[in-house]
Formats: structure tokens, C-alpha cells, sequence
């Protein structure tokens, strides 16, 4: 297959990556969605940008879905972190993922955040019980015990209210309550992105520093890691199934 990049906002776009495929003469376009979890700002923006560059064109466009729940996504996660969480031994472990405003979790679900609320069967496009469903799946991989790991949100902006719990806040608890050694995954993201990397990397571990933690270890995302590049390929390989 003819593989190209593209980039909702940035170089390559979506827009060059197509050009591309269709002065290649491509009739049939598989879109992979770098997003695990849904949400109506990434995954949904990306695919409204798709459809409208696609619209005037003949040939077929299938999508893979989103793949938080993914065997070979959890499983490229516990291959990543079993070695550290095997070197650093922590007391805790604390899954971020990127924070949205509750409205537009609340546009799809009425979601309540309730304690149980992200236990129960996943409705379509709801972005924190995807979230979760991702942190438990990994955590069970793992062999986390439920008391040995949380999770939080982190990136909130202005004064409306986000999802929560907040990852900062959840950060300074753990260190308040004698957690010593935090170890933290941010799974929304594939990829390293400099946002995170000073958000959790830097801010984050002075705040836990600051709140009497000993040492804070960020796991590196999955970025070119070879379990991840082999279930990218075969989810590339279960949508054409699926489409013949």
C-alpha cells in the first residue's frame, strides 16, 4: 500500500497528503485517525477536514475507528512500561490523558462523572469513558491493583469547567498522601509531543516535588516502538478486511 502523512493543523496537511494519493490515480483511501480516544476537537475535526478535501473525488474512503480499546494498542502500552515500572518499583501510577471541556462530553452523553460513571458500557464518542477504558485495560495488563493507580486529566484552559479529576491537583495528592514514586503514562497521544513533555515531564514533577514526592517518571509514548508500528499495520489490515 501507498502510505502518506498528513496533519489537521501543520505541514504535511491532509489536503498535500491527498493531492498526492489522487495524482498517484489511488481509488480507494484508508484514514487512520492517530487519536485512540474520540473527540469531537481531534478525531472529529480531522474527519470533517477529510470529507470536505475528499468530497469532488470518486473513490472510496474507509476509516479505521477509534483503538483505545485495541488489543495490540494495550499491549504496545505494557510493552513500553513494564520496563520501567520493573526498574523504578513505584508506589503509584497515574494515567493522564488529555483534558476536554465537559461540554462536549455532555453534547453526547449527559455525562455526570459520577464515580461509576466511566465503568459501565461505553457510549458512542464519549471521550472520558474511552479514557478509562484504556487505563483499566492497560492497568489489568500490568497487574496494577486497583488501589495502585488513578486516573486524571491534564491541559484544562480558562474557566470552564473540564473533566475531571485534574492531573495537577491529582499529582499533589498522591504526594500529600506518601506516595514517593509516581510513574505516569499519558495515553491519549501516540507520540511524544513537547506539550506533554513539559506539561507532565517538567511542571508536573515540580509539582510533586513541591508536594513532598521523591521522584516523578514520565513513560515515553509509544512513537516508533516496533509492537506499535506492527498494530497500526494490522489495523490498516482488519478495516480492508472489513471491507471487501
Amino acid at each position: 500500500p501507498i502510505v502518506e502523512v498528513g496533519m489537521r493543523y501543520g505541514h504535511p496537511s491532509l489536503a498535500s497528503a491527498f493531492k498526492k494519493l489522487r495524482d498517484r490515480g489511488i481509488k480507494k483511501m484508508i484514514v487512520v485517525p492517530l487519536y485512540p480516544q474520540y473527540a469531537d476537537s481531534s478525531t472529529g475535526s480531522s474527519l470533517q477536514e477529510v470529507e470536505r478535501i475528499t468530497r469532488s473525488w470518486p473513490g472510496a474512503v474507509s476509516l479505521v475507528p477509534p483503538f483505545y480499546d485495541h488489543p495490540g494498542f494495550i499491549e504496545s502500552w505494557i510493552d513500553v512500561g513494564q520496563p520501567i515500572l520493573d526498574r523504578v518499583r513505584p508506589d503509584h501510577v497515574l494515567f493522564s490523558f488529555h483534558g476536554l471541556p465537559k461540554r462536549q462530553i455532555k453534547k453526547y452523553t449527559g455525562c455526570l462523572e459520577t464515580p461509576d460513571c466511566c465503568t459501565r458500557p461505553i457510549p458512542e464518542h464519549c471521550y472520558r469513558s474511552q479514557c478509562f477504558a484504556t487505563a483499566r485495560l492497560t492497568a489489568r495488563g500490568l497487574h496494577l491493583k486497583e488501589a495502585n493507580y488513578s486516573i486524571s486529566f491534564q491541559s484544562r484552559l480558562g474557566r470552564t469547567p473540564w473533566i475531571k479529576p485534574y492531573t495537577d491537583l491529582e499529582l499533589a495528592r498522591l504526594a500529600r498522601e506518601g506516595k514517593k514514586r509516581v510513574v505516569v503514562f499519558c495515553p491519549s497521544f501516540v507520540s511524544d509531543c513537547l506539550e506533554t513533555l513539559e506539561e507532565i515531564g517538567i511542571r508536573g514533577r515540580e509539582t510533586f516535588l513541591s508536594s513532598g514526592g521523591e521522584s516523578l517518571t514520565l513513560v515515553p509514548s509509544l512513537n516508533d516502538d516496533s509492537s506499535w508500528v506492527g498494530t497500526v499495520c494490522r489495523m490498516v489490515a482488519e478495516e480492508r478486511s472489513a471491507d471487501v
